[in-house]
This record gives structure tokens, sequence and C-alpha cells, in this order.
């Protein structure tokens, strides 16, 4: 085979990789294509041709066990480039970079903004003793602050979003209502940053429960006089009838309570009859053939689901605004042991930087060249940072104004692998 066919098609991507340093690149390869290896090759191709020192330079990567991986290759790769380097010069810097790279800024994003704050604290206004608090610690700390909050939630009669959501019945049902809540609040405390009102829809619980309620109760009097009580059909409206008049029942007893209505229509929605089509010659009833019920059954349940995504969107900020104070409790929390959770650690750099002039400055001096990799993984506040850090004016505090200056910025990653492609965001209150 010729010396032409072995060349890999990319191979002209991959020597830009190598040795173009003047132009920002955004890199988008698939999982196993070398990726990090070309990144760790344009690092030692920036410490060899001297273009920085290695302590000028940030790479980081998602994950802890990542960036151990990521340095031993580049020590391997420096070790190599020593031996084979026939320049003194380039020899020198290689051999230099090898003697520093234990200082170097080579980890996860979040170990770098740490570094950050511990050379910072007065500027960031953190204890410069801090500590960082992992996953686990995280949790433990969101439960202590739920316990107090908890108890204080349920005396407090102004928390009525909340009272809602534990009447609903959990659709795990292994889960109890509180732990639906606690999650909520774990959700909340991951997203305090953007602490907003969520917009609520005009809703009058009374009047569109109400309503749907009739509509339910007109359907399961057809039960009334079927022909075929063994057609699947039938047993459907059955079941609908049977929660109608146990819904009926308690009202009768009790009154009208809104919040058990409201969790009755919740389960009676995710029931599997409705889906129950029923097949035979039989009409379902004197003058009412199978189709027509299928056609009215198929409408109040569109009808049911309407109504109860509205009254489900007014839970939803009803119980957001009420969950600040359990995130407040997980600051104080925090504040008591002294720790600092991922969160913050992302938060309080974006500030410093954004906020210090000074130091927004002189970090962007000191560090000439940003590698990311995984950068598919990279949320909005991460890249947010590195934004301002590879920004080429160093007065702009707004990084989606923010140009990185050329070749400062080198990204590398794959959409298709992005773990935000297997999250949802949203919080299931019920």
């Amino acid at each position: 085979m010729s010396e032409a066919k072995k060349a890999l098609l990319d191979q002209a991507a991959r020597d830009r990789i190598r040795h173009d340093f003047d132009h920002t690149l955004f890199v988008e390869a698939s999982a196993g294509s070398g990726k990090t290896t070309e990144l760790v090759e344009r690092i030692v191709g920036l410490v060899r041709e001297g273009k920085c020192r290695i302590s000028e330079l940030v790479a980081v990567t998602f994950t802890e066990k990542a960036a151990g991986e990521m340095k031993l290759r580049l020590r391997t790769s420096l070790e190599r480039a020593r031996l084979s380097e026939s320049d003194a010069t380039q020899k020198a810097n290689v051999f230099r970079a090898l003697a520093e790279l234990e200082v170097a800024h080579i980890g996860t994003i979040h170990a770098f903004c740490a570094d950050l704050l511990r050379e910072r604290p007065i500027e960031a206004c953190v204890d410069p003793l801090f500590e960082v608090a992992d996953g686990g610690e995280s949790d433990a700390m969101a439960e202590e602050a739920f316990r107090g909050f908890f108890e204080r939630a349920l005396e407090d009669p102004r928390c009525v979003g909340i009272r809602r959501l534990l009447r609903r019945r959990p659709k795990d049902r292994g889960a109890s209502a509180s732990s639906v809540l606690f999650e909520a609040g774990k959700k909340q405390i991951d997203h305090r940053d953007f602490r907003h009102v969520w917009k609520r829809p005009t809703v009058s619980r009374t009047g569109e429960l109400g309503r749907v309620r009739e509509s339910i109760a007109s359907l399961a009097a057809l039960f009334k006089n079927v022909n075929d009580r063994e057609c699947y059909l039938t047993k459907s409206i059955e079941q609908i009838a049977l929660a109608d008049a146990e819904i009926r029942m308690r009202e009768n007893v009790r009154g009208i309570d809104l919040d058990a209505l409201e969790s009755d229509l919740h389960k009676m929605n995710g029931e599997s009859h409705w889906r129950w089509k029923g097949w035979g010659r039989k009409a379902f009833a004197d003058g009412i053939t199978k189709d027509e019920i299928r056609t009215r059954r198929e409408q109040v349940k569109l009808e049911l689901e309407a109504v109860l995504e509205r009254v489900d969107a007014d839970l939803a900020a009803e119980v957001h605004e009420e969950l600040w104070p359990l995130v407040d409790a997980y600051e104080e929390e925090k504040k008591k042991r002294g720790k600092l959770d991922f969160l913050d650690l992302l938060l309080l750099t974006r500030n410093l930087l954004r906020d210090d002039a000074a130091v927004r400055r002189e970090l962007q001096g000191r560090f000439r060249y940003l590698l990311v990799d995984e950068f598919q993984d990279t949320d909005p506040l991460q890249a947010e940072i590195l934004l301002l850090l590879a920004a080429n004016d160093a007065s702009e505090t707004d990084f989606r104004r923010a140009i990185p200056k050329a070749g400062k910025l080198f990204c590398v990653g794959d959409p298709k692998q992005a773990i935000y492609r297997f999250r949802r965001a949203d919080v299931q209150l019920y």
C-alpha cells in the first residue's frame, strides 16, 4: 500500500490541530477517533515551540478519571518528544514542561475553579479554608436542610402548593409524597442561580376541575343498561363509573375538597383502561354504538388532560416559590460546615471574573491557552467562565459578546455523546 493510501483521510485536520496555534478551533469527532490524543499533542506542540509554558495553559475535561488519564497521556507524549527532539531550544522547553507538569492546571473545571478561589479568597468573598463537598456530602446537607424546612412548611398556612403536592399519589409506588417534594427541592438547589418567579397560568380550579368532573360523570352514567358486559370498552366505562362513584361518595360525606379531587383526577388520568378498545357486533347500549362511546371517551380524556396540564403548571409555579426557603436553609447548612458545592465553585468563579476587572485582566494574561476536552458536556455556566478567560477584550463582562483571542481557545467534543441528551430538565411533581 502506498504512503498516500496509508494517510488518514482527516490527516489535514489532525495536522492543523497540532500546528495551527493562531486560530480558535472547535473540533467535532466521533467516539474513538482520537480527540483527546490530538488535544494532548496540541499541548505538546504549544510547549515545544515556546508558545507558552505548561503553567500558562489550562486543560479541562469532564471527570477526575478522564483528567488523570489526560495527564498520564501528556507525560508520555512529553517524554517521547524529549527523547526524539533534536532542536536544543525545543528540547529544553519540553524538559521544563515535564518538570512543571504536576503544578499544571490539567483537571476538571471544578478543580480549576477551586484553585482560583483559594488563590483569590478575599476578592471572591470566600473562606480561604473552604472544603469542596462532593455529591454525597451535598445530598446529606440537602437532607438536613429539608428536615427543618419540611416541619416549618407543614405548620405554615401559606404553603398551599406544598399541601396540594402532598395530597398527590406519587407515580412511583415505592415513593412517598415527602420524597417527591425533596427531589423537587434538590433540583431547585441545583438550579438556584436562576432565582426567578415562574409564570403561572390563570386557573380557576373550582371551575375547571368542576367542569371536567361533570364530563366524567356524564360519561360514567352511560354504564347503565349496557348490552355487552364482557366487552373491554364496557369494562373501561365501568372503571370510570366506579372512580366517579367513589369521588361522589366522599363529597357527600366531607364536601368538595379541591386538593383531593385534583389528586383523584390525576390517578384516574393515569389508568390504562382509557385505551381499552373493545370490539364486537353488539351496540354499547340501546341507541348508542361502540364507536360513539369511544369517540366520547376520547373527548373526555382530552379535556381531562388539558385541565390537568393547566392545573399542574399552576402547582409547579406555586411549589417552586414555596421551595426557596429550602434553598436558603441549604446555604446556611453549607456555611456552618465551611463547604462549597460544585455549583458554588462555578458561580463564585464566574462572579469573580465578571465583576472584578483587575482579577479578570490578570487571569486573562496569565492563562494564554485554554483547551477543553468533552466540550459537549460543558454547561452554559462553565462556558461563560471559559469565554471570559479567553476574551480578547479585558473590559468585556458579558460572555455573550466576548470574542476569544485568536488561537487561545481550543475545544473538542462529540454532540452525540452529550450527557444532556439523556437527561430530562423538567421536574416531575406528581
